[in-house]
């Protein structure tokens, strides 16, 4: 909780987050993926000579998205890459800070991510630092994003799902997450707030 209230912006990435808010009546206008926003800061990068660097993913994978995305982006400056797989931070954080990039990109996976950024927030020389999942995957071609239709009717996490049925595993949260949801709208409802 204290990581990501030290947040500077938090996005809701998730339909079940759609969900909760309407539930608890705080409705949000829309789901902001991460890969969409990173997508968009892309191409705003490109625009603004923004330079790039790219945190996560296996070795082969954050190679393979800063090809692909160089390819599709020719003018944008991407600074620098590494993988995700290290146990010394010092390493990547030498390079990050060596490159000085405007948007640095991680996608090591939740929560990993959210708390590498949040341990080295002080030592990292960039402009933004963003968490970015498993952007990497879906940039570098290994994973396929769920057809647009499935996306807008807050399936996407099914068609992951099937992609890669080991995530059930993770999904154990979600029975919780709902109770936790239904727990606070009673809390509301008898008065609690």
């Amino acid at each position: 909780m204290q990581i990501l209230q030290s947040a500077d912006l938090i996005v809701p990435d998730g339909s079940s987050i759609l969900w909760a808010a309407k539930v608890l009546k705080k409705p949000l206008k829309a789901r902001v993926t991460g890969i969409d926003l990173m997508q968009l800061l892309l191409k705003e990068a490109e625009k603004k000579g923004w330079s790039v660097y790219f945190l996560g993913a296996k070795p082969d994978v954050v190679e393979k998205a800063a090809i692909n995305v160089q390819r599709k982006l020719p003018k944008l400056n991407i600074c620098g890459y590494h993988h995700g797989y290290f146990d010394d931070n010092y390493l990547p954080l030498q390079q990050i800070n060596e490159a000085k990039p405007d948007l640095l990109f991680v996608g090591m996976g939740a929560p990993r991510q959210e708390r590498w950024l949040y341990t080295n927030k002080n030592q990292i020389q960039c402009g933004v630092a963003m968490g970015v999942g498993g952007s990497f995957d879906v940039l570098s071609g290994t994973t396929k994003r769920a057809p647009v239709w499935m996306q807008k009717r807050g399936l996407e996490w099914l068609y992951r799902y099937l992609q890669e049925p080991k995530r059930l595993k993770r999904s154990i949260m979600l029975p919780r997450f709902v109770g936790l949801v239904i727990a606070e709208k009673w809390r509301i409802v008898r008065g609690g707030d």
